[in-house]
């Protein structure tokens, strides 16, 4: 047999290079990432619990404090002094009546003794006119001398208070005496529990009030 003859190679297809605007879009493929965590930063979490666990504890503190203050102030509050005392105290303001012309003078001491009986026999006094102020003066727990020496006390302010009526010195010393006479007299009546022709009482001090009441000056 004679020798085989040996098949001709067949050359390989030569490799394509790719275009170079494909070999550069390549460079950017990269290898998937690993999954990323969406959850609540632990480190995040601890600081925020305490910030909030340090406001509670500050306004529960705050609120203790002035639920606490607010009781203190409740059993150390003074009681108001009586009507009397502040009648005195107001009259010892205007006694230098030297200082003071003759319509504030009137204006004040009848805004006191009103002020006094506002409180002592709950009325209405410092709203009224003087013609409504008089007759009310009838029917208060008083002794009736008292009651007419207050009407005509009124009666002789009003022309000094509105009018051109002068006032003299001695007067007006005369009617601030007979203001605290009046106070003192109509508070005594009441402590004593004095009683109108009708036989209604009127209300007595309370026991604060007894304690008080001593601070009054005496009458000279």
């Amino acid at each position: 047999m004679g020798e085989e003859t040996a098949a001709p190679a067949v050359p390989l297809p030569a490799t394509e290079s790719p275009p170079p605007d494909i070999a550069a879009s390549m460079t950017d493929i990269h290898d998937i990432q690993p999954p990323v965590s969406v959850g609540i930063d632990a480190f995040w979490l601890v600081p925020v619990l305490l910030g909030l666990a340090a406001v509670t504890i500050l306004a529960a503190g705050w609120w203790f404090w002035k639920k606490h203050k607010k009781a203190r102030a409740i059993e150390t509050s003074v009681p108001e002094p009586p009507p009397e005392m502040k009648a005195m105290q107001a009259l010892g303001e205007i006694a230098d009546v030297r200082r003071l012309d003759g319509k504030t003078f009137y204006f004040r001491l009848s805004a006191i003794l009103r002020q006094y009986v506002s409180g002592r026999f709950a009325v209405g006094a410092p709203e009224m006119t003087t013609e409504e102020f008089i007759p009310c003066i009838d029917r208060l727990n008083m002794d009736k001398g008292l009651a007419q020496r207050l009407k005509g006390l009124c009666r002789a302010m009003d022309p000094v208070k509105f009018g051109s009526q002068t006032a003299v010195e001695m007067q007006m010393e005369t009617d601030l005496l007979f203001a605290r006479e009046f106070v003192q007299k109509t508070t005594q009546h009441i402590d004593m529990g004095g009683k109108e022709a009708g036989g209604e009482q009127n209300m007595v001090l309370s026991q604060n009030y007894e304690n008080t009441k001593k601070q009054i000056p005496k009458l000279k």
